[in-house]
This record gives C-alpha cells, sequence and structure tokens, in this order.
C-alpha cells in the first residue's frame, strides 16, 4: 500500500464534502407551463446557507435584472404575447457554483368574458352574471339601466332599452353583457304598500296594465282564494281580517294571450289604538309591550325577519323613537315614527314605509345653532341637541320635548310643545327653561320626559362633571306651559346629577314621581346625591333610598344613579309597592316603595334585597362600572344588561319580593359598554321576546326568548355606528332603531 500523507487526506475530504452540496433555485413565479398577463411577476429563492452572491433572471437567454447579496429574487417583466424562456440564476457565495433553473411560459393579453352574453329583463327583473378571466384575475361589476352587486346580481331599473354590464379585472381588461328592459304586463297592488300595518276593514286596490280588460281578477288571502271580478283592468273592494300578519295575492288573466299575471304583498292588521308614547312605553318603566301578534319566537328567525328599510337624518338619535298609528297628515292616514335628532331636527316619517318625512322641523331658532361638544365638554359629539326621549300626549297629540340651542353665545334650555299632525309649536311654545341657581353651561337634560298629573317631568345632570352643576328636576303645566316647581337636589352642595342611562323618570299610579341621583353632597336633609328619591307631584321629597356606603362611592365617582328606575307591578306578598334600580356600584338594589328605607351607616338592611355582583363585566371601558340600564319586566322575570357583560333574567319571587339569587337564564353574546336597554314584547302572557341593541363597532339588534335567553331567536348584521342607551321600540310587527345617521326599520320577510 503506498503511503498518502495527512495533509492530502484532509484536502480529499474537504473536496468531497463540498462536491456533497447540490444548490438548487427554485421559481415560485411564474409557473412552469402556465399562460399569464403581462406584466409577469418573477419571484425565485436560492437554497444556500448564507446569502448568494448574486441572482440574475435570463428572458429568452438575454440577461436581465440582478440583485446582489441575496437568497430572495422577485421583479415585475413586462412582455409581448407568445412563449417564453424564463431562467433565474444564483451563484453560491462559498464555492462559486452557478446554479440556474428555468420556466416556460405563454404570455397572454387578459381577456374577460361574461355569461350570460345577453338577455332580456323585466323591469326590476334580476340575474347573476359569472365572469371568467383568462388571466384569473378578480373583477369588479359595474351597469348602467339597474343596480349590480360586487358578486353579479343585477337588478333591473324601470326604464325600458338596452343597457350594459361590465366586469373588469385589476389589469383593465373588460368584458361585457347587454341587458334589454321591456316592461311586462304586470299587475300593481296600489293600496295598501306592502309591509304596511294598516287597521281592518281593509281597502283593496290593484290595477292590470294589458291592453284590453283582464279576462278576471282574482284576490287570494294568505293562500286561499277569495273575491273574483271579471272583465277589468282594475280590482276594488273591501275585506276584513282579523289582527296579525297576512299575504294578499291579485291574480290577472290576460285576455290575449291567457297568461296569468300576478302580484303580491304582505301586511300587518293592527289595532288602531296601539301606540308608543313614552320612553320604554309606561310610566313605570317596565318596557313590556304586550298586545304584539305578529311578532313571535316562531317568526322572530333570520329567514322570516329582517331589515326592511331605512330612513337617513341629520344626526346623532340618542332618544327612543315614538310611535303614533293612524295619524291624519295633510290629508292622508298614517301610522308614524317620531325621531329626535342631536341637529335638533324633529322627524315624522311613515313607520311602514321607506318615504321622505311626512314632516321635519329644527327648533333651532334664527341666529342660533346647535351646542358644539368643545363648548360644554359633553361626552356627546360633535354636537348637543335633543338628546332624551321626548313624551306624546295622544289627547291632544302634542309632542313635549326639551332642546338645547347656541343663541348669542348662550347655551338655552327650552321646552317644546308641538303638534305631531304637523311639527308646528302649539301656543306659548317654546318655554325657556329657568330656575335659581340653575347654570345651562354646566347642565345636560338627559333623562326621558314624563307625562303625569298633568304635568311634563324631566331631570338634569352634567355634560362631564364640569362644575358648578346639580342635579335638577322641573314641572312645567302641560296644559299651560307654564312652570309648576323645580327642584334642586344639591342647594347647599354640589353634583348629583340625574342621570339615569338616559331612562324616562318613573311616576306610580298616585302621581308621585322616582330618580336615581349620582354622587355629590349629601345630608338627608336638603342634599340627596346617590339616591333613590320619591318625590310628591309638587316636587318636594315624600322618602328616599341611600346606600350606606354613599360616601365611599362618591368620593369614588361611584354613581348610584347612573342606571334608571323600574317600579315593578303590585306584589301580592308582603311587599306591594316595589322599586329596583343599579348603577356603578354592583348591587341591584330591590326597595319598598312605601318605606324606602333611607340610610343607615354599617349596611343596607333596611331595605328588600341587595344582590351584588351579579350584573356587569370585569373588562374593558369603564371596567368598574356595572350598570347603567334600567331592567325590562315580563311575568316575573326582569331583564338586565349590564356594562360589558351578557343579557340576564332574574324571577321574582311574589311572596319574599326577592329577585332569585343567580340569573335563571342568560345569553352568550357580550353587549359592549355601556351595555343595553332591553324592552319586551309579547301578546299579552305568550309569545315574550327580549330585544336589545349592541353599541359595538357597528350596532346590531339582538331577540332572545323571553323565556330562556340562552335561546338567541335572531341577531341582525351590523346597521351603521350607534349611540349610547340606544332604545328600540317594538310595535305592530317592526322594531325601530335609531343610529348616528338613520332610523333603521326590522320585520317580518
Amino acid at each position: 500500500m503506498k503511503f498518502v500523507p495527512v495533509f492530502l487526506l484532509a484536502l480529499i475530504s474537504s473536496l468531497s464534502s463540498s462536491s456533497s452540496f447540490a444548490g438548487t433555485v427554485a421559481i415560485a413565479s411564474p409557473a412552469n407551463g402556465s399562460t399569464v398577463a403581462s406584466p409577469i411577476n418573477v419571484h425565485a429563492t436560492y437554497n444556500g446557507t448564507v446569502p448568494a452572491t448574486y441572482m440574475k433572471v435570463w428572458v429568452d437567454h438575454v440577461a436581465g435584472t440582478v440583485q446582489h447579496s441575496t437568497n430572495v429574487f422577485d421583479t415585475a417583466i413586462a412582455l409581448a404575447n407568445g412563449s417564453h424562456l424564463i431562467e433565474v440564476q444564483a451563484k453560491d457565495a462559498g464555492t462559486g457554483t452557478v446554479f440556474t433553473t428555468s420556466s416556460n411560459i405563454t404570455v397572454a393579453s387578459a381577456a374577460v368574458s361574461i355569461a350570460p352574453p345577453s338577455l332580456s329583463l323585466p323591469p326590476g327583473g334580476t340575474q347573476r352574471f359569472t365572469a371568467t378571466d383568462s388571466a384569473g384575475l378578480a373583477v369588479t361589476w359595474s351597469a348602467t339601466g339597474g343596480y349590480i352587486t360586487s358578486s353579479g346580481l343585477y337588478t333591473a331599473g324601470s326604464s325600458n332599452g338596452n343597457f350594459t354590464v361590465t366586469a373588469t379585472d385589476s389589469k383593465g381588461a373588460a368584458g361585457t353583457a347587454t341587458v334589454t328592459i321591456a316592461k311586462a304586463n304586470t299587475v300593481t297592488i296600489q293600496n295598501p304598500a306592502d309591509r304596511a300595518t294598516v287597521s281592518s276593514p281593509l281597502h283593496l286596490l290593484a290595477a292590470f296594465n294589458g291592453t284590453a280588460p283582464a279576462t278576471y281578477m282574482k284576490l287570494w288571502l294568505d293562500g286561499d282564494p277569495s273575491t273574483i271580478q271579471r272583465n277589468t283592468n282594475v280590482f276594488d273592494t273591501t275585506v276584513g281580517l282579523a289582527n296579525g300578519f297576512h299575504e294578499i295575492s291579485i291574480d290577472a288573466k290576460d285576455s290575449a294571450t291567457g297568461v296569468v299575471h300576478k302580484s303580491q304583498i304582505a301586511v300587518t292588521v293592527a289595532g288602531s289604538s296601539l301606540s308608543y308614547t313614552t320612553w320604554k312605553n309606561d310610566n313605570s318603566r317596565t318596557g313590556q309591550q304586550d298586545k304584539e301578534t305578529v311578532l313571535t319566537p316562531a317568526t322572530v328567525n333570520s329567514s322570516k325577519f329582517g331589515f326592511m328599510f331605512s330612513n337617513p337624518v341629520d344626526g346623532f338619535v340618542y332618544a327612543q323613537p315614538l310611535y303614533m298609528p293612524n295619524l291624519s297628515i295633510a290629508g292622508d292616514t298614517h301610522n308614524v315614527v317620531f325621531v329626535e335628532t342631536e341637529h335638533d331636527t324633529v322627524y315624522a316619517f311613515d313607520a311602514d314605509m321607506p318615504e321622505p318625512p311626512l314632516w321635519q322641523v329644527s327648533i333651532i331658532p334664527p341666529g342660533g345653532s346647535t351646542v358644539p361638544q368643545a363648548l360644554v365638554g359633553s361626552s356627546i359629539r360633535p354636537e348637543i341637541g335633543i338628546t332624551s326621549t321626548p313624551v306624546i300626549d295622544p289627547a291632544s297629540r302634542t309632542m313635549y320635548l326639551v332642546g338645547e340651542t347656541l343663541e348669542n353665545g348662550s347655551v338655552i334650555f327650552k321646552l317644546h310643545a308641538l303638534d305631531i299632525a304637523n311639527g308646528n309649536e302649539r301656543p306659548g311654545s317654546p318655554v325657556v327653561l329657568s330656575a335659581p341657581g340653575f347654570q345651562p353651561t354646566e347642565q345636560l337634560q338627559r333623562t326621558g320626559l314624563l307625562l303625569a298629573n298633568g304635568n311634563i317631568y324631566f331631570a338634569f345632570a352634567s355634560h362631564g362633571d364640569h362644575m358648578p352643576y346639580h342635579g335638577w328636576v322641573f314641572a312645567y303645566s302641560a296644559t299651560s306651559l307654564a312652570q309648576v316647581a323645580t327642584w334642586n337636589n344639591t342647594p347647599s352642595g354640589s353634583e348629583g346629577g340625574i342621570w339615569m342611562g338616559g331612562a324616562g323618570i318613573a311616576a306610580d299610579s298616585s302621581g308621585d314621581i322616582y330618580v336615581a341621583s349620582g354622587n355629590g353632597s349629601w345630608d338627608g336633609n336638603t342634599n340627596f346625591s346617590s339616591s333613590f328619591i320619591r318625590l310628591t307631584p309638587n316636587l318636594n321629597v315624600v322618602d328616599y333610598f341611600t346606600p350606606y356606603d354613599q360616601a365611599k362611592l362618591s368620593k369614588a365617582d361611584l354613581d348610584f344613579g347612573a342606571g334608571g328606575i323600574l317600579l315593578l307591578p303590585d306584589q301580592a306578598g308582603a311587599f306591594a309597592h316595589e322599586l329596583v334600580g343599579c348603577g356603578k356600584p354592583s348591587p341591584i338594589y330591590v326597595v319598598d316603595r312605601d318605606n324606602m328605607g333611607h340610610h343607615r351607616t354599617t349596611s343596607d338592611s333596611q331595605i328588600i334585597q341587595s344582590l351584588p355582583n351579579v350584573v356587569g363585566g370585569t373588562s374593558g371601558i369603564q371596567a368598574n362600572d356595572h350598570c347603567f340600564t334600567t331592567p325590562a319586566y315580563w311575568k316575573g322575570n326582569l331583564y338586565f344588561v349590564g356594562n360589558n357583560d351578557v343579557i340576564k333574567s332574574f324571577s321574582l319571587d311574589p311572596v319574599t319580593g326577592k329577585l332569585s339569587s343567580t340569573p335563571t337564564s342568560q345569553g352568550s353574546f357580550t353587549f359592549v359598554f355601556p351595555g343595553a336597554q332591553p324592552v319586551v314584547s309579547s301578546n299579552g302572557n305568550s309569545n315574550g321576546i327580549v330585544w336589545a341593541v349592541d353599541r359595538s363597532s357597528s350596532v346590531s339588534l339582538h331577540a332572545y326568548s323571553a323565556a330562556d335567553l340562552s335561546n338567541e331567536l335572531y341577531r341582525s348584521s351590523g346597521i351603521g355606528a350607534g349611540t349610547k342607551w340606544a332604545v328600540p321600540t317594538v310595535i305592530n310587527g317592526k322594531v325601530y332603531v335609531g343610529t348616528q345617521t338613520k332610523l333603521v326599520v326590522f320585520g317580518p320577510k
């Protein structure tokens, strides 16, 4: 055996190790054998352990872009149509070896084709179009003569003619299809409108646009044949229908062609007396609407219930929409929904169809304006106008509201009395609000208005804890608009704002009224912050409850009166008259209205119940705040939606007067700050549904079975930015929700 020097063995070993590395270049784009549109994106990688000295592209054997010190190559190249060879090289930084890979491609100009390429549609007809792009690019749709969605669903307009549908890709390539819109023979139901809420008997009027009288026109009610009229193009009849939801169809047989044409609508028949005229529908603030014959747990779901239409408004809507049926306006009868905005505008909309306002009025006087948020430091932005929910007197057909305006540099509050038929001010309206020590700039009128004892009551807190402010209650005569009384709840102190989460002041059957106050001065004599207070109709203190830790709560800015007050229906047990409320402190308080308990220094044992830590979440904005809500009541159950919490139900024991210590049922959806104000619809003691509005980045409407909140019947998609304390109004088969820009209406599909 020959002797081999050690240094040669080492060299041979080193060379053997180096040659074992096989570098590779991988072209991720364009793929080998692919057809692409110009410009093309060349993207390649090299698997070396250190960056390559360079990576270079060759196109059809011609050198192109070079990129140094990299293992990733990326560039765009414009190429003519045809076949091309793409090669990418990488020079290994360690060995100097050049590695190469290639991709054969075909470049073709992008082309877009649409199917079907042409068709005819009647006015309002629909067609789904599809597009094929040769480069595999996504397309955007546009159309004339109608409307097309992002998915290619085209809806024809009302004009006859030839129109175009276009699909365009990101490279600018486009394809077109032709749509011919031609008027077809149709049956049009002229009265009532689709989805309208109407009274019985119902006047039905329809027309057929054939050139000759129809052989017959026939009425179908809920799928069953009814009246038939022959040799006519006009169908005119009156029918009696029970309350509830009905489907109405009218057929017309064309005498020339024998074709039967059909039109169908749906209506809700409701009694003429059902109205919604105050915050949460009654002066006890129960949130009940127990004459709902259309909306049931069986019909409120995504297939049978949903968005119907919306009407734009000019400002944020904090007030709950109100409703009056069968109101005569300009010679026509309408169900009317009323909306008020922070732009100091009042709207009267037809409640059943998307139309321009029946009337709208601004309460800003000449030369005045709304109040800028920056002027008063309010949490309401960008302007303050009408914040609280008005009240309507159905007997006099008058709406009472409080508006805030800026006039000659001064903040002014006025009580307005408007004729609901036209929006005109009643005689003597408006009235400037004033009282000794009342300073408008520091006050905010937040609570919903109350009509009781022939008076209009409303309360004040502050815009943002800017001193000096107090909690105020004002009373004015509903007939003369003369001031009846005022009450300052901290006359020798400060604060004590009556916030109540936008809730309405409550009143019992005797005419006494109830408010909840926030932190501030307290002595139990003339200063009543952090308390539930019972007042006579002339605003004298009759009774009160203040929690034992009032001083601690006040110091920590835990407003006892952050939520509203619910007066329970009379009970048969030990406590006939009860009050329930909650706020920033953790407990739900249950109080005997006949003996509210005043104040004790060590506990709240004098009241019926203090139920701590059951409502309100523990994370997010205002993490330690719990209950800005006023619960809703139905069939012995109370429904709460606390801050950052799920909706919860507590049962009321009619004997002890106490609530269940834990929820009897609850939902799974978390309502963000500040929670929600729930309401209940039912048909007496059946078909209970709890409704609430979530104020997340985009408002959603939620509906739950009142019998079991874990059964969420319906949840809408987002309807736009919302406002705090938005309360849905549920009546006659529809749900009305105010947002920052519009009134949104939900109902049967």
